[in-house]
């Protein structure tokens, strides 16, 4: 549906429709005199936002997939280069962390490249980008378990090009290319923070649940036949009605210079953000982001096990922790602050229909409505995030004890959601939805590149926590060019 025309019309319809639907009988009569079309257009739309909402369960189970077989993969290639597993040799060691980082530069390198191809794929048909994630991620672990049999170092390192094609980062893009079909802002934001929180819980709950596995081994076959059951839903119980495409903004192959003969499409993404002055600057604010967190909780773990003698099993404690902790918060601030909220507004004003929610009341960038409340609440809960990791980060070089350092990681886990809002709010103030999603996913993708180099560097060249000041300072960097997107005219 066109939003430019039909949102000062059909929005109001919509609204009228939901509140008769809850029992206020005071607007029943507005309905009375809409015309078929117009109802069968409101009917569509709350069918849409009910299928859309079911691919939220998704994002818990295939983050329950990745999360088994995240620290059995690096186990996995011990097993092929090392004689003994769990105690290397000096020389086994050096060629054991080579393959590992090669293996992983491969598949970030060809996770930045798959999103330009995604883009073009994802508008018209939006379950495609989740079915490719699927195949992709399980045709990947399907290679690791040949090259475990094989003892092929060379295999697991061609299985990690289809896990490239199917990092996290472009599973919330495909995630994100669904929702934002809504044409409700405070709904995308709401939709969007509640994938990430469901993804965070089903990464908290994987690694306890894979210890009761007799062996690594078994951890493949659990996430294949997760992601498995996964696609079988998606097929059998999500249906995105064409209806909830916005046909009349123009689409990313019409906006970006390369898109003649299809050349150089998988820099589209890129090229558009160049060009997007409102959505520059909440990108940048995402790769400095990123530059920090990708690499973050490896930093706190090498940090754990130098200094505290740490060992997996506290790290899978540090991993769940967090992901909990991150699931958690994101579903007070989204659910339970709203209510309570709510429930204050009734009892000073009486029955009121306005949501006091910071999420609440903006509108996609077609009209007026947005210019007014560019302080959104996915720009408020963005900073908030950012701010809680510029202030903790620091924090951790002076943590003398392990109950501290556990502390630590529990506010770090507050501003996880951070990539999350940001998103929101860059969606909220770029001209175009779909290529602003995709700009964002390279960004955050670009800085994964980056933050094993920066941070990993900043570990082995500085003492005592070094790292976590660098980190700060990215973050910190992160938050000036948010508040700095406010002064961007429009």
């Amino acid at each position: 549906m066109a939003e430019t025309t039909a949102g000062s019309e059909q929005t109001p319809l919509l609204e009228t429709a939901l509140e008769v639907t809850n029992g206020n009988v005071g607007t029943s009569n507005a309905t009375v005199h809409t015309s078929s079309s117009e109802t069968e257009y409101v009917t569509t739309q709350a069918v849409g936002k009910v299928q859309i909402g079911r691919v939220l369960p998704l994002a818990f189970t295939v983050a329950f997939a990745i999360a088994a077989t995240s620290a059995t993969t690096i186990f996995a290639y011990a097993s092929i280069l090392c004689k003994d597993p769990a105690h290397c040799e000096h020389g086994e060691k050096q060629r054991y962390a080579g393959v590992v980082a090669l293996a992983t530069t491969v598949a970030n390198v060809f996770g930045v490249i798959a999103v330009g191809f995604l883009q073009q794929w994802t508008k018209s048909h939006p379950k495609l980008g989740l079915y490719l994630w699927l195949a992709c991620r399980a045709t990947g672990i399907a290679f690791l378990v040949v090259a475990v049999l094989l003892r092929s170092i060379y295999v697991a390192i061609a299985g990690r090009v289809f896990e490239g094609l199917a990092t996290d980062n472009i599973l919330h893009y495909c995630l994100s290319a669904i929702y934002v079909r809504v044409n409700d802002q405070a709904r995308f934001s709401q939709l969007m923070g509640t994938s990430l929180a469901l993804y965070m819980a089903g990464m908290s709950m994987s690694p306890v649940t894979m210890t009761l596995l007799p062996n690594f081994f078994f951890s493949f076959i659990v996430a294949i036949g997760v992601l498995a059951l996964s696609s079988v839903y998606l097929k059998g119980f999500v249906t995105i009605p064409s209806s909830d495409v916005d046909t009349n903004q123009p689409s990313p192959e019409t906006t970006s210079p390369h898109s003649e003969g299809g050349r150089a499409f998988f820099l589209s993404p890129i090229l558009y953000l160049l060009k997007d002055r409102h959505a520059l600057l909440p990108g940048l604010a995402l790769l400095l982001y990123n530059t920090t967190q990708a690499y973050l909780f490896p930093a706190i773990m090498v940090h754990a096990a130098t200094k505290f003698a740490f060992t997996d099993t506290e790290n899978n404690y540090i991993v769940s922790l967090a992901a909990a902790t991150s699931s958690v918060y994101l579903f007070v601030v989204l659910y339970l602050i709203p209510k309570l909220g709510n429930v204050f507004s009734r009892t000073r004003k009486g029955n009121s229909h306005h949501n006091t929610s910071p999420l609440h009341g903006t509108y996609w960038q077609d009209g007026s409505e947005v210019t007014g409340t560019r302080f959104s609440g996915d720009l408020f809960y963005a900073l908030l995030s950012t701010s809680t990791q510029l202030v903790v980060l620091p924090c951790f070089v002076i943590a003398g004890a392990a109950p501290m350092l556990y502390a630590l990681v529990v506010l770090v886990a507050l501003g996880l959601g951070a990539p999350s809002f940001i998103k929101s709010y860059a969606v909220l103030v770029g001209n175009v939805k779909e290529s602003v999603l995709a700009s964002m996913v390279i960004m955050e993708s670009v800085g994964g590149l980056l933050s094993p180099i920066v941070l990993g560097m900043a570990q082995s060249l500085t003492d005592d926590g070094g790292v976590f000041i660098i980190a700060s300072a990215s973050v910190g960097a992160a938050v000036l060019c948010l508040i700095g997107s406010l002064l961007v005219k429009r």
